[in-house]
């Protein structure tokens, strides 16, 4: 920002560009801040409910900790309870958008290696058919 007077707002822009905004659209409006570079990975991996949750939450959190692009790992909760299995969800702060998505390929397939060495089971969709016999008439 380079100028807050009563009736404006003048903004510098990253190219050197100034913007001029009444104060009573900023007042109207949302405003999203999109100077932050950094990017948020999220990494959604769905487990058998037989897995072991906290060993699957740990391998999962040890490796985004040891990826390069990683700066800060934030968490890994368990976000959801579905008939497809136990969903656990890790974000990763990285710094930039590339970055994020590099990150999120990289974690889903080093899990996937990781987690068939250690017998944890990921979650796949299943059916249930139940037949029934009917008696011949």
């Amino acid at each position: 920002m380079e100028t807050l007077g009563l009736g404006y707002t003048i903004v510098r822009t990253f190219d050197n560009r100034r913007i001029v905004v009444p104060n009573s659209l900023m007042a109207a409006q949302a405003t999203v801040n999109l100077s932050d570079p950094r990017m948020m990975a999220i990494v959604s991996i769905g487990l058998d409910y037989g897995a072991d949750v906290e060993r699957a939450r740990s391998i999962l959190t040890e490796i985004a900790e040891a990826h390069p692009l990683v700066r800060e790992v934030v968490g890994c909760p368990v976000a959801e309870l579905s008939s497809n299995g136990v969903m656990l969800s890790l974000r990763a702060w990285c710094d930039g958008v590339g970055d994020a998505g590099k990150v999120k390929v990289d974690l889903y397939e080093q899990a996937k290696t990781r987690y068939d060495k250690e017998s944890i089971g990921i979650a796949n969709a299943a059916t249930n058919v139940v037949v029934a016999m009917q008696p011949s008439t």
